[in-house]
């Protein structure tokens, strides 16, 4: 009888050739190698990522396997490694990022002596154009203890934040027994990952070291401002997603706060989108549309989850978009 994976690890991967040589033996050189699976998902790529993946998947036999698939977006490749995994716990690396191997062999190795539910690490903004590299490490200024289980509700009390997908390693039987799903053929559903899982959270725990390493500001990467207007539908998808989410479901206190703020991080996003095209007249018309599809749904989140911007331009009937339209355009934030 083969014994059972401890940890999956899903690899969503679009025209992903450049990377896959290089991300995959960061997961593959560590010495509990057997342990793990590493599911490459193939969406429907047009450059050689099938092909890598398939000489990928020669190399290390009984690890690597593919998932090809018709395009359908970065939820549709979770979803395809929750129906395929067959480790205990679940993990999703992008194929143009990677992890630190030492740590996350620290990882794989803890796996076997816990049953949390969810296990949290720091990860590290790794930035193209210069190389720097900035931790994200929520356990800094708090006295939680690393690899103590804990109540998921006193843990969030305590570290005040949603851990970010980069961060998260979760059981897959939560995912899979929950159905959870993410919105396919769209970007930006990591909030939606971090998010649907919540309610199921009984346990969660920590290790100390950053594993994820996540690429930042190279030129196409989906959070650029460019591409969160040409794919303004999306995040607009995802907010009322989320939006839908937080209105089915009965949240203790602090989820409830934590979730908000994820929404409102969304309707920020928006706006500045909005305010950063270049039809003025377009942004303002899709902002005034989104904002009454949000006072409509959950007022709530209309008058007091809003940012400075969103604020100034709803107190000012709008009258000031076209000024803040031209500061936005100028600053090419988010």
């Amino acid at each position: 009888m083969k014994k059972q994976k401890i940890l999956s690890v899903v690899i969503p991967s679009y025209n992903a050739a450049p990377f896959l040589m290089e991300t995959i033996p960061t997961l593959v050189s560590i010495s509990s190698r057997n342990d793990i699976e590493v599911l490459i998902v193939n969406d429907g790529s047009k450059d050689e990522t099938l092909q890598v993946a398939q000489k990928l998947e020669k190399e290390y036999s009984g690890i690597v396997s593919i998932i090809d698939k018709e395009n359908g977006g970065h939820g549709s490749t979770i979803n395809a490694g929750i129906r395929e995994a067959k480790g205990k716990y679940f993990k999703v690396v992008d194929a143009d990022d990677w992890v630190d191997s030492e740590n996350f062999e620290k990882l794989v190795q803890f796996l076997h002596k816990t049953d949390a539910d969810e296990i949290i690490s720091p990860y590290t903004d790794v930035f193209e154009d210069d190389g720097t590299k900035v931790e994200n490490n929520y356990f800094k200024d708090c006295s939680l203890k690393p690899y103590q289980d804990y109540d998921y509700v006193n843990f969030l009390e305590r570290i005040q934040i949603l851990p970010r997908m980069h961060s998260i390693t979760i059981k897959t039987s939560i995912l899979r027994d929950n159905n959870i799903k993410i919105d396919e053929n769209m970007f930006y559903v990591d909030m939606e990952y971090i998010v649907f899982p919540t309610p199921f959270i009984k346990t969660i725990t920590y290790t100390p070291d950053s594993v994820y390493q996540y690429r930042r500001g190279y030129e196409g990467q989906s959070t650029s401002i460019q591409n969160y207007i040409k794919n303004r539908k999306m995040v607009n998808h995802v907010t009322f997603a989320l939006l839908d989410f937080y209105n089915k479901h009965t949240l203790s206190n602090i989820l409830e706060k934590l979730v908000k703020e994820t929404i409102a991080r969304c309707v920020t996003i928006m706006t500045n989108v909005c305010l950063s095209m270049e039809d003025t007249k377009q942004g303002k018309k899709e902002l005034l549309d989104f904002d009454q599809k949000l006072k409509s749904i959950n007022s709530e989140f209309y008058y007091h989850k809003q940012g400075k911007k969103a604020k100034v331009l709803r107190y000012s009937n709008y009258f000031l978009f076209d000024l803040l339209s031209s500061y936005s355009k100028k600053s090419k934030k988010v």
